[in-house]
């Protein structure tokens, strides 16, 4: 049996810092570097899998403005009816105009939930990626201070229109944010539901 002076005088760590030790050289230093890597990952697998290829959807139909509205998986609210034996209903995204070019993405998987994408680190991170991407790609991009050569659109008449920048050719515009969207259903029996849930809304703007 080795007692604690032997082990001490053959070198050998003793019973108490043998249990202090793993909690000494533990360091929690890794957290936000492995938090950061895992964002990244995941919100330029976003932008590979669904935001770029909608985009240049988008722009092959001629269409110079974009907006998707990104669910996260466990906004239960959001997700399509289940199996009921109908048909299957119908849905509208209300509260946006008409004439605007809306995409409703669901993601999946328990690393796309709410808790996720409602970090301001996260939704800042998703706005910088497709800036940089849109940058990569021969854009210029509006906003972060940049003025559209362009300038200004003149207002109406009504005072209380906002003057609204303008975009040239080449020019992006990008907006991230998360918001309320309220989703009307149909079903087969024309018996209509409105639900609300939290979403993030990506809006890109294209002059041309």
């Amino acid at each position: 049996m080795i007692s604690k002076s032997d082990a001490s005088s053959d070198g050998l760590p003793s019973y108490s810092e043998s249990v202090r030790s793993p909690q000494q050289n533990h360091s929690p230093s890794y957290l936000p570097q492995n938090i950061a890597a895992a964002r990244t990952s995941l919100i330029s697998s976003l932008l590979t899998t669904y935001i770029t290829p909608h985009l240049h959807e988008s722009a092959l139909s001629g269409l110079a403005s974009t907006t998707l509205i990104l669910v996260p998986s466990n906004v239960s609210s959001l997700q399509p009816p289940g199996d009921t034996g109908s048909k299957g209903a119908s849905e509208t995204i209300v509260g946006f105009p008409s004439s605007e070019n809306l995409t409703m993405i669901r993601l999946h998987g328990q690393e796309n939930s709410l808790e996720f994408w409602r970090q301001l680190a996260v939704m800042q991170e998703l706005g910088q990626q497709m800036r940089t991407h849109l940058r990569n790609s021969g854009h210029r991009v509006i906003g972060d201070n940049e003025i559209s050569l362009q300038g200004l659109k003149s207002p109406n008449a009504d005072w209380r229109t906002v003057p609204k920048e303008i975009l040239g050719n080449g020019e992006v515009r990008v907006q991230v944010e998360t918001m309320d969207i309220c989703l009307r259903t149909e079903n087969d029996m024309g018996l209509y539901e409105t639900k609300t849930g939290k979403a993030v809304v990506v809006k890109v703007d294209v002059g041309g």
